[in-house]
């Protein structure tokens, strides 16, 4: 970088240019290659600029010296040059005035300019009140002591200049920007590189950690300006100021008496991680810096926050930049393509550093782990607040390492040992993470790729924080109002898709509130079983939407009622299982679809290989279809029915012919189904992420529920009694009464008085059914039981026999009646 000097030296009087020299210049391009190029004293510069647009470089670039725009048409030698000069070319010679107005003012002698001299003569007057309004100027809290408002007031006096300059610039720079390019934010880039080539930073710099108090208060000041820069610039132009922040980070740090822990430096590093995260957040373009320039630029600042990170973890006894580590350690994962330790490229020397430093962090993660497994985990952080930043900095560093293994196969295997070294730890700090965290894309990557090592519970807890529900910190003021859905009964399930249909995601999210015409019954039970009879109608065979399997009937597809934690019993089908987590559909997902396929298959794949050579089979790369009377053939592959099915390329007929009619003769409905599972989600674009964190048995527990008959014994442990106690002869009658009754009348009593058909997988005692029996006071003895379903109670009348009661029951228990709710 070449600093600005100071303004060219007048010329002596009576000086003539000499025409019969040859005057040699060094020209620096916008790209900071510099040009030794020859001219003659009376070339025009613009002659010199088009020797540049003739091979390739832009057209509109113009010539600056010492920060003064040179005129095109005058001769070389009546530019008043020294030898050798340099000169920039530039499309913004604006911003090279500016950046030498900003040299001259930070360097300048005086202590300020006639400008700001008037500006404070205004503050000061000739009257008594002079302090009071200086103070409320500069911010400075009221009664402060005198010698911190006169300190402030001399820092602003010598550093206003300077300030006003600086934001003089990134106006400039925002201006140029919306009048010449408003859709090319990569301009900014170049404009504000004025400030690197110019030299202004370095000097800024070298004010800043000078002894002088005028100069470091000037060198101070601007950099804060650049740091704060009073939305001068929007977000999406400011990351373009990324270069001048690691220049500052780069010279401050080797500069300063206090090095790393300078506060200047330390607010740089903080403004550089906000720079290269804003493109993530606000889907920003990354600025196109040079690559080789950047890994070098970033692997001081990813190693010392990692260390600092590791010291943490240490001790404990400070908060890390948890954010920064996690900004510098992506992107050079990001930026290095191929890491390897012996290569003495950017990309190898990177690699090197941050293999160490991966290791470094996950002997530290496995050693905090260690000492958590081997403590008792309720002497844990007693705040929740201080727990749940615990748990979010070791995702934080778990999700920088995964990041890493994706490129890098051995650390990918040794942080896999360290997670299955500690894997009780690991269930815990999934089961302990908040819905809001495990949401994250970091957490979210990690249980995906180790969900093997995961138990049921934390898949399950991982996978429910992707619903609705769990996102419950919400103000009432701040919820949305719940869809309010009126159903008719004859038409349940065409009404019910029009509501769904025109509701908009944030109504679904918010919850439903269902009634049925003409009954009185409101409340979530309600909802429990609209729910469960949508779900009825859905999966009917009868209404063609859905097919069961032919070994398992009670497996289809997917439903909405996962959102509402409400198990319906219907199970998942393992091909569609499979295509909405993006996985490939094998042989044996196709085992319960289709038996007769799978077993035909089977025999293709374990028949001698010379039968299948003699193409007894007659099979080709093609597929009949019959519909409506007529056939057609589709063609696994381009000219397939041409193609012969022989003992070489057998596995690969298998697998287009299941892709075939698993997954491309279904593609419209499955893109549909996708779509609306998507909805369903508080981030739709985790969807993988939620299947891959599952196996298809925990989608059965949480969709199915229990599959075996109901247990009396633990229903009845887990229900409470209100005016009746548990010795009481209704209280025996009636579960000696349940107990006789058959497992499908036992499911439908517990559907009329919980609205719920099929418990969870853990049973009563892990669900939040609450049941209670209450005694209905108002009741004669022949009366039928009522519920309340929202609240999980039966209203049972004083019966007066065994016989009566088992009665009674049996009447709740019939089809039409056990859908009913409300008073009978």
């Amino acid at each position: 970088m070449t600093p600005i000097s100071s303004a060219t030296a007048p010329l002596e009087p009576g000086y003539s240019p000499d025409w019969s020299n040859t005057i040699r210049l060094f020209v620096q391009n916008m790209d900071s290659r510099t040009i030794v190029i020859m001219a003659r004293p009376y070339d025009t510069l613009g002659e010199l600029l088009g020797r540049f647009a003739g091979v390739g470089h832009r057209s509109n670039l113009h010539a600056v010296f010492d920060g003064r725009q040179l005129p095109p048409k005058a001769p070389i030698g009546e530019l008043r040059l020294p030898p050798d000069a340099l000169l920039h070319l530039t499309p913004y010679p604006e911003a090279w005035s500016l950046a030498s107005q900003i040299a001259a003012a930070a360097t300048a002698q005086r202590l300020v300019s006639a400008e700001t001299a008037e500006f404070f003569r205004n503050f000061f007057g000739n009257d008594r009140q002079r302090m009071p309004r200086l103070v409320r100027y500069l911010g400075i809290p009221h009664g402060a002591p005198q010698d911190v408002v006169v300190a402030e007031a001399s820092r602003m006096l010598v550093s206003r200049d300077t300030v006003l300059l600086v934001r003089k610039f990134l106006d400039s720079a925002s201006t140029v920007h919306q009048r010449q390019a408003p859709h090319h934010a990569e301009m900014m880039g170049e404009y504000l590189d004025v400030l690197l080539q110019s030299g202004v930073i370095g000097l800024l710099v070298r004010l800043y950690l000078s002894n002088s108090r005028k100069y470091h208060n000037r060198g101070k000041s601007a950099i804060l300006s650049f740091l704060i820069p009073d939305g001068r610039l929007p977000l999406h132009l400011e990351v373009w100021s990324a270069p001048v922040f690691l220049q500052l980070c780069r010279m401050i740090a080797s500069g300063s008496t206090h090095g790393k822990n300078d506060p200047i430096y330390r607010d740089c590093r903080g403004k550089l991680a906000n720079l290269f995260s804003l493109h993530g957040w606000l889907t920003l373009p990354e600025p196109e810096l040079p690559r080789e320039w950047l890994i070098e630029q970033l692997i001081p600042l990813a190693q010392e926050t990692a260390d600092e990170f590791i010291l943490y973890m240490g001790q404990g006894t400070w908060v890390p930049p948890v954010f920064e580590f996690r900004v510098f350690f992506s992107v050079l994962c990001r930026k290095v393509r191929v890491p390897c330790a012996a290569d003495s490229s950017p990309d190898g020397r990177a690699g090197a550093a941050l293999s160490l430093t991966a290791m470094s962090l996950l002997t530290s993660v496995s050693g905090f782990m260690a000492s958590l497994d081997s403590s008792d985990r309720d002497s844990t952080p007693s705040s929740k607040h201080q727990q749940d930043a615990a748990v979010d900095r070791i995702w934080v560093v778990l999700g920088a390492l995964d990041s890493w293994s994706e490129t890098h196969a051995q650390f990918a295997a040794a942080m896999r040992d360290t997670l299955m070294a500690h894997v009780a730890y690991f269930n815990a700090l999934v089961l302990g993470t908040s819905a809001g965290r495990s949401r994250q894309d970091d957490m979210a990557r990690i249980v995906s790729k180790h969900r093997d090592i995961l138990g049921v519970e934390a898949r399950r807890h991982f996978s429910k924080a992707m619903l609705p529900e769990l996102d419950a910190d919400l103000s009432p003021l701040d919820m949305e109002r719940p869809l309010e859905v009126l159903i008719y009964r004859s038409r349940l399930l065409s009404e019910s898709f029009w509501y769904i249909y025109s509701a908009t995601r944030d109504e679904l999210h918010a919850g439903l509130d269902v009634e049925f015409v003409n009954e009185e019954a409101i409340g979530d039970g309600v909802t429990r079983e609209w729910v469960t009879l949508v779900c009825r109608a859905l999966f009917d065979p009868q209404q063609g939407l859905f097919s069961p399997c032919p070994h398992n009937r009670r497996r289809f597809f997917l439903n909405p009622a996962l959102a509402h934690k409400i198990q319906v019993g219907v199970l998942f089908d393992r091909t569609l299982f499979s295509r909405l987590s993006g996985r490939p559909i094998t042989l044996e997902d196709i085992a319960d679809a289709d038996p007769s396929m799978y077993s035909s298959c089977r025999k293709i794949l374990e028949m001698d290989p010379d039968l299948i050579d003699s193409n007894a089979l007659g099979l080709t790369f093609a597929r009949e279809v019959g519909a409506f009377g007529s056939r057609e053939v589709i063609e696994l592959l381009p000219g397939g029915r041409d193609v012969p099915v022989d003992s070489k390329n057998r596995g690969q007929y298998i697998d287009l012919l299941i892709q075939d009619l698993f997954a491309n003769s279904t593609k419209d409905q499955l893109n549909h189904f996708a779509e609306g599972f998507r909805f369903m989600l508080v981030r739709p674009e985790l969807q993988r992420a939620f299947f891959h964190s599952l196996d298809l048995e925990d989608l059965d527990q949480m969709l199915g529920g229990r599959m075996s008959t109901i247990d009396v014994q633990e229903w009845k442990e887990n229900t409470t009694y209100r005016g009746y106690s548990e010795q009481d002869d209704q209280i025996n009658w009636f579960w000696k009464a349940v107990a006789s009754m058959t497992a499908e009348e036992q499911r439908r009593l517990l559907f009329f008085w919980t609205s719920v058909e099929y418990l969870p997988f853990d049973g009563f005692g892990g669900s939040e059914l609450c049941m209670q029996i209450s005694k209905a006071s108002s009741k004669t003895p022949d009366h039928l039981p009522s519920s309340r379903t929202c609240m999980y109670r039966l209203n049972l009348p004083c019966y007066t026999s065994f016989d009566m009661t088992l009665s009674r029951l049996r009447m709740i228990a019939q089809e039409h009646v056990s859908t009913s709710f409300g008073e009978i």
